[in-house]
């Protein structure tokens, strides 16, 4: 009966053992270990794009792999106007919109370390650009025109899409805005994978950048991973 005993005292330990190897985050599909930082960052990660590349969806899920908070900057200028972005276009126009994107951009890098998706003309204003230069990390969340196409069409929230043909609006936004995107420190290619190979090619940029760009007094420094993943809005 000794004996029984000590076996069943035992049996726990083994558990206990199992339990803990459980606890290393793995992907819940494939079942790989997550990336992670290798460095602390302490400034903010910024996320530019066009319209339906991901910002929002890929921000989430990198602030909750990192710990961090995340806002929309959409979201705070919605919530500072108590008034919807399509509604502050068609009563206020673009150029006082930019305004209140200034100072909402400002109050929010000036804060702690965050997760940050911007709105897609953000980046193109001069002076918010070079605040987000300054002040954080920033990251383009690059997609093709048709992928983009395909996925503002799920929303009628976009006010400049409204003027004219969505895939036109975007081919010639992409035009214009993709050369000033390529000023941000890194890029990521989006496609049709899984969110969370968009995340992992995230990080492992980051730690690329943090391992070499700095360093090295890079601050346009620039990398597009290999291998192709996506997000979807």
């Amino acid at each position: 009966m000794k004996t029984q005993q000590k076996r069943k005292k035992s049996a726990p330990k083994r558990g206990r053992t199992t339990s803990t190897a459980s606890k290393v985050k793995r992907h819940p599909r494939s079942g790989r270990t997550q990336p992670k930082l290798r460095q602390p960052l302490d400034r903010s990660i910024v996320l530019v794009g066009l319209m339906g590349c991901g910002k929002s969806t890929i921000g989430i899920r990198l602030a909750k792999r990192l710990g961090w908070t995340f806002v929309d900057s959409d979201t705070e200028i919605e919530t500072a106007a108590g008034q919807s972005i399509t509604e502050i276009f068609e009563k206020f126009g673009e150029d006082e919109f930019r305004k209140g994107e200034r100072r909402v951009m400002k109050r929010l890098l000036d804060g702690t370390p965050q997760v940050i998706a911007t709105g897609g003309g953000a980046f193109m204003d001069e002076e918010t650009r070079t605040r987000i230069k300054d002040c954080a990390l920033s990251v383009w969340l690059k997609a093709d025109v048709p992928l983009l196409v395909e996925r503002t069409s799920r929303k009628d929230t976009r006010p400049l899409l409204k003027e004219g043909n969505p895939a036109e609006i975007l081919r010639a936004l992409a035009d214009k805005r993709y050369p000033i995107y390529a000023e941000a420190n890194l890029t990521v290619e989006t496609g049709l994978g899984p969110h969370d190979d968009v995340v992992d090619s995230l990080i492992e940029a980051i730690n690329n950048y943090l391992a070499t760009g700095p360093a090295a007094g890079h601050t346009d420094f620039t990398t597009t991973p290999a291998q192709k993943n996506s997000s979807h809005d």
